[in-house]
């Protein structure tokens, strides 16, 4: 009896329970459209269906909500962000950076704050990010498979870790070979007969040389040398049994060194000892199998050559004319001679050498600039020399020069720099994002059609491009108000559909700083601005014929941080700095006259205005609290201004906050958290301030942007600073998930 009822109660329970998780399971959250954005590439063109360059990985994240009251049944917001325009970093491109496909077109892997690939279509490069990681990229080592799909081997300087990047033909995979201490850097690639890869590479922890190789099912990794710091400047090739064969340097001795694998063990020559020498090696092997290394002797500053015919090893000077020999790249012909490029350190000069079977030809390439370190050598199917290298100053360049058999055609790939300060925002009636920025000191613009991001450099007459306003006409074609720091002058750019117009608005003195644009019902552009001759807040407007240009506010030093918009009636209302008196001022013209007031003076606040009119045409305000270090909003209701502090936690709201209000009026605010360096956005539900953190990868969210579109989810543009002097332009835009409860009946049965 008591077993019975023991079981019929562990029944009941059982099934009390189970249909307690089933409800638990079907109170389910139904996100709508909650779709990872196919937002992405830029100008440059893809693989075939390959992530395009500067979206190749959108990040998802949860909003965390940080202030304000819960909802009943709360939305949440899901952000997905994108880099928009991201110029590439790079250094440290090993010997074996550059590989030729079967049609002689050249393929490059390089980077340094991300991994990048290039390569060339016999018409035009085109350029994807492979890795968006940070700090990713440098000794880059490139190999492309039967099918000409490109592989690379690279440095995670983050993680220390060796990390290997492969394209299938549709998409990357990206894996992580090793991560036993620091190892990863000199990296060199080779696939064997199967298209497995091979890597060499060295361990600076222990000072070793270290080998990781592929099965098709796992990695096997092993120590070569663990001698005296060996393992610098590696260098691999693959003989015809798939052995592997390694060039490296040993720093203790300052040697030459020579590894390869027989089969059952490696063995291990030195192959030089004459000196410092070894550095910058390069190994190739010919139709017997026998190595060839190219290498620089640092005692003398010479360019080396050993090869090995059989039985000894052969040493030469190809050149020693000033001090040249590093960053060697060697390949051989048909014929088993061979070919060198190299950097000329004394001139800044990119040199290549080749045997003849008699003699060594030398020649100076490029002598537009200082160009040559990094270089990277292959020769195409008629013998002819194809090489990438960097240049040797600012901005830093990536270039490839190509043989045809008579002269040398020379191109620039790829373009290191900074872009997106200085970021405005607009949605177009399909609600893609359109963007201007600033960007290598033009000014640039970037518009998504839907697929894919297209970029343009709108004006490069100077140093262009800084505190860019954009708006949209009717039509949807963009305009753009900005500074010329060359002549400091107020500029405005705009585009009718078929090409862009540039023209200078204000040039009396020092003026155009601090530029905020708004168009009026005919699409005629409205710029508040800076006259920094005169210190004051000035305005133009254009009639449709000419500029008209005034002085706002005159009292004291005014006019930074402005931020314009019109009302109803077209008339202006603009929010600004008093530098002066340190305070939040308000100008507003009522078709008369102009009126100013102070809206906030407790303390040292107004910085980083934004300003926006709700339906009835109140102003609405954004702003820095300098003394406090707190993000603030003011309002005027038609009767007196109210203000508020919307973030406190930490210093927040410092360089740059942008303001738009809802289809209700109610505020939403894109912000900079200085004290995390994480991009921030706040919005009032009604009931109190909501705040989340949209984007905390590495240092972000200067220069920022906001519009909502028409479903009232936010868009942001903003800056990230990560990585110092290649600064990129992401984008993020919020996706609201709305929490759908199911309640089912609770059904018990007594079984």
């Amino acid at each position: 009896m008591n077993t019975q009822k023991t079981s019929k109660l562990r029944r009941i329970t059982w099934s009390l329970a189970g249909a307690l998780a089933a409800l638990l399971l079907l109170a389910l959250l139904v996100a709508g459209n909650a779709v990872a954005t196919s937002a992405g590439a830029g100008t440059f063109n893809t693989l075939p269906n390959a992530a395009p360059r500067w979206r190749a990985e959108a990040a998802e994240q949860r909003g965390a909500v940080q202030a304000g009251p819960a909802a009943v049944h709360p939305s949440a917001l899901t952000w997905h962000i994108e880099f928009v325009d991201a110029p590439s970093r790079f250094r440290d491109m090993t010997d074996r950076s550059l590989r030729l496909d079967a049609a002689g077109h050249p393929h490059i892997g390089y980077g340094e704050n991300h991994l990048y690939y290039a390569w060339h279509d016999g018409t035009a490069w085109h350029i994807q990010m492979v890795d968006s990681a940070g700090w990713v990229g440098r000794f880059a080592s490139l190999a492309l498979d039967g099918a000409g799909n490109p592989h690379i081997s690279y440095y995670d300087e983050t993680n220390k870790d060796l990390k290997y990047a492969s394209y299938d033909g549709s998409s990357w995979h990206i894996q992580t070979v090793d991560t036993t201490g620091d190892v990863g850097r000199y990296t060199s690639l080779a696939l064997d007969a199967s298209g497995h890869p091979h890597i060499s590479y060295y361990d600076y922890d222990n000072g070793a040389l270290k080998y990781a190789s592929y099965d098709g099912l796992a990695w096997h990794i092993e120590t070569v040398d663990s001698d005296w710091r060996a393992g610098q400047y590696t260098s691999l090739a693959l003989d015809a049994a798939g052995h592997p064969h390694i060039s490296y340097y040993e720093s203790f001795w300052e040697d030459l060194l020579y590894a390869y694998y027989d089969g059952l063990s490696w063995q291990i020559e030195t192959v030089d000892e004459d000196g410092e020498v070894g550095l910058y090696t390069s190994l190739a092997l010919d139709g017997a199998g026998h190595p060839h290394i190219s290498y620089y002797d640092q005692t003398n500053g010479n360019l080396k050559y050993a090869s090995y015919d059989g039985s000894t090893w052969n040493i030469e000077t190809p050149d020693s004319a000033y001090d040249v020999g590093r960053s060697t790249s060697l390949a051989l012909d048909s014929a088993g001679h061979p070919h060198i490029s190299y950097f000329d350190y004394d001139n800044n000069r990119l040199v290549y050498a080749f045997y003849d079977g008699s003699n060594w030809e030398t020649e100076w390439l490029d002598l537009v600039g200082d160009d040559g370190p990094y270089s990277s050598l292959a020769l195409d199917g008629a013998g002819h020399p194809h090489i990438s290298y960097s240049n040797a100053y600012d901005p830093l360049l990536l270039k490839c020069a190509s043989f045809n058999g008579t002269s040398w055609d020379i191109q620039t790939v790829d373009t290191a720099g900074s872009v997106g300060r200085d970021t405005s925002l607009a949605l177009d009636g399909a609600g893609y994002p359109h963007i201007s920025y600033e960007g290598n000191g033009d000014l640039k613009y970037a518009s998504y059609d839907g697929s894919s991001w297209h970029i343009q450099t709108v004006d490069v007459a100077g140093d262009v491009g800084a505190y860019t306003s954009l708006r949209l006409d009717g039509s949807g074609h963009p305009h753009i108000s900005y500074y010329d720091n060359t002549n400091y002058d107020l500029k405005y750019a705009y585009y009718d559909g078929l090409a862009w117009y540039t023209e200078t608005v204000d040039s009396a003195e020092s003026v155009g700083e601090y530029t905020s644009l708004a168009l009026d019902g005919a699409g005629h552009p409205h710029i508040s601005y800076y006259d920094y001759t005169h210190v004051d807040l000035k305005y133009a407007s254009f009639n449709g014929a000419s500029w008209d240009i005034q002085t706002v506010d005159a009292a004291g030093s005014v006019g930074w941080y402005t931020s314009l918009a019109l009302d109803g009636a077209g008339h202006p209302h603009i929010s600004y700095y008093d530098i002066t008196n340190h305070d939040l001022k308000y100008a507003y013209h009522d078709g008369s006259a102009w009126h100013i007031e102070t809206v906030d003076s407790a303390g040292d606040v107004g910085w980083y205005t934004s300003l926006a009119l709700d339906g009835s045409g109140h102003p609405h305000i954004s702003y820095y609290d300098w003394t406090n270090q707190d993000l603030k909003y003011a309002y005027h209701d038609g009767s007196a201004w109210h203000i508020e502090t919307v973030d406190s936690a930490g210093d927040v709201g410092r360089y740059n906050t942008s303001l738009a209000l809802d289809a209700s009026g109610r505020p939403h605010i894109s912000y900079l958290d200085f004290t995390n360096k994480d991009l921030k956005y706040a919005f009032y539900d009604g009931s109190g301030w909501q705040i989340q953190t949209v984007d905390s990868a590495g240092e972000v969210g200067e220069h920022n942007s906001l519009a909502l579109d028409a479903s009232g989810q936010p868009h942001i543009s903003y800056y990230d600073g990560t990585f110092g002097d290649a600064g990129n332009l992401k984008y993020a835009w919020g996706e609201t998930v709305t929490l759908r409860f199911i309640y089912l009946p609770l059904v018990l049965r007594n079984r």
